[in-house]
């Protein structure tokens, strides 16, 4: 089931999370993979994604959490952008920590929905597909990494904003 399955996926998170010896992972490479995907994926909407990683700033976490941030924070976006999305990496406060920050030129998040589109199940739009769920995984694969996501207004693009931080130890 879906819930056994992302109730093992916050559980491996947590374990991993908490592993001070993993080694860093290069943000940028899972970045690209996941935004070719994507690319696959969304075709039809012809979205420009961007990438802009001017540090090179790692992951301080296991490799599959990474991609199953990524692509629920990079999901997310291109379901609800119009044309254009941007992913932001920059190193975060501390030797190890990051900010992933993703943007998109869609309808935003309007503020009262902002808490609650962080847990399972509660969707912006029910006519949009979608369970309801990947911004509930980023939220889970955050904490258990002692970070945190915001949900705002991109000042880039127009449309929501997503931040996770995550601490650098």
């Amino acid at each position: 089931s879906i819930d056994a399955s992302l109730a093992y996926q916050a559980r491996r998170a947590a374990a991993s999370g908490r592993s001070t010896l993993s080694a860093a992972v290069p943000v940028a490479p899972v970045a690209r993979r996941v935004m070719d995907s994507l690319d696959k994926v969304y075709a039809d909407k012809g979205a420009l994604a961007e990438l802009d990683d001017p540090h090179g700033a790692p992951f301080a976490g296991d490799e599959g959490d990474l991609y199953e941030l990524l692509g629920c924070l990079l999901d997310n976006a291109y379901k609800w952008c119009q044309h254009r999305v941007w992913l932001g990496v920059q190193p975060g406060d501390g030797a190890r920590g990051l900010a992933l920050s993703v943007e998109d030129d869609g309808p935003g998040v309007p503020p009262p929905l902002r808490d609650a589109v962080l847990e399972r199940g509660t969707r912006a739009d029910r006519r949009v597909a979608g369970q309801g769920i990947g911004l509930a995984v980023v939220r889970d694969i955050a904490v258990a990494y002692g970070g945190r996501v915001q949900i705002d207004d991109s000042p880039r693009l127009g449309g929501a904003r997503v931040t996770v931080r995550l601490p650098g130890g």
